[in-house]
């Protein structure tokens, strides 16, 4: 089997079922990151204007002990719904807090990580299967950029 990674192009499939968000303009931008009370990294970004939120044409990603994860969309950037409602999953799952959360579905997420620093680098967290109402963290890469590169398909 051969894979193929993200190298620039085609980063959005298409057609996708899930419906993207209205068009991205600067002034959403600001406005949700004054909400999130962060800055977004730029790549992040230069996607999102592409397309708000919506499947990927390159869905899965390694861990390092060589299992994989499916990502397959990204939430669009607004505030009444998708990464802006990160806070409200955060408290209701009791997640980590300084997470925005790029997608998920209550027993998974992928999100930028604040914690540490204001450029976020990428984790994928997952519902512990050792402990109830823990999260297991896997760290996927250091920044959004370097989190697409790794991305791939089959």
């Amino acid at each position: 089997m051969s894979l193929q990674f993200y190298e620039g192009q085609a980063f959005w499939k298409s057609p996708s079922e899930y419906q993207p968000g209205t068009m991205l303009t600067d002034e959403k931008i600001s406005e949700v990151e004054r909400h999130l009370h962060v800055r977004l990294p730029r790549g992040y970004i230069e996607l999102m204007k592409q397309q708000n939120g919506g499947e990927l044409a390159f869905r899965y990603v390694l861990f390092e002990d060589g299992d994989a994860a499916i990502i397959p969309y990204l939430y669009e950037v607004e505030i009444d719904h998708g990464i802006g409602l990160s806070s409200v999953f955060i408290d209701e799952c009791r997640l980590p807090d300084k997470l925005v959360l790029l997608t998920g579905d209550l027993h998974s997420w992928l999100a930028l990580d604040y914690r540490e620093k204001s450029n976020p680098s990428v984790v994928y967290i997952t519902e512990s299967e050792t402990e109830s109402g823990k999260w297991d963290e896997h760290p996927l890469a250091d920044s959004f950029d370097q989190f697409t590169t790794k991305l791939f398909c089959k």
